[in-house]
């Protein structure tokens, strides 16, 4: 007669490779996002400063499937409106890293969409870049701290894609030294309104 044990341990032994597998490919807890947009001034920043374009990506940590941290980097540039540049071009560009955190709203019988919220500081420089076409000339603050918030929707458009519209706030006071006044150099409030939809890879 054959031993119970002689039948019941390759069972055992394909159990658990089965199960080592299905561990294996379990989603992290982590979100991978490129996004871009437009940037639309506002306030004292809207003095001049035309609406732009941005670019910028974020990694999410999920602690739990509502709450996640998130970092991040973002580009936006911007144009002027040319009326005192003299046949120069100026452009301000603004780039910042972020981090904070996100919040992921259920909603109860609606599967596939998920609204959000977002709040953290940003660390962010400016820069002012003039051009006659044969000159530029660049100037940037120091980097300063700010904060931003946005919300939006995210549309899961596969097991592990989504694509996720959204709109920011952002504010930060730009800095810049001033080699002859190093006590009083100039500044400026940076303050604009960001609408872009993000592509989010979990992995």
């Amino acid at each position: 007669m054959v031993k119970l044990r002689t039948i019941l341990a390759p069972a055992l032994v394909l159990s658990a490779a089965l199960a080592t597998a299905a561990h294996a490919q379990s989603p992290l807890p982590i979100t991978l996002e490129v996004r871009g947009g437009a940037g639309i001034p506002t306030g004292d920043f809207n003095d001049g400063i035309s609406t732009g374009w941005n670019i910028g990506g974020s990694v999410r940590y999920d602690f739990t499937p509502i709450v996640a941290a998130y970092v991040g980097f973002d580009h936006f540039s911007f144009a002027t409106d040319g009326e005192d540049n003299e046949g120069v071009d100026v452009g301000v560009d603004d780039n910042a890293f972020r981090g904070g955190v996100r919040a992921n709203v259920p909603l109860v019988g609606m599967t596939g969409i998920s609204p959000w919220v977002e709040g953290g500081i940003v660390v962010a420089k400016t820069g002012i870049n003039a051009s006659d076409g044969s000159t530029s000339l660049t100037i940037n603050s120091d980097w300063g701290i700010g904060f931003e918030a946005g919300a939006g929707l995210s549309f899961a458009v596969a097991p592990r894609v989504s694509i996720n519209p959204g709109v920011y706030y952002r504010q930060h006071k730009a800095d810049f030294s001033d080699e002859d006044d190093t006590e009083n150099p100039g500044s400026a409030d940076v303050n604009y309104f960001a609408l872009e939809i993000g592509i989010s890879l979990r992995p």
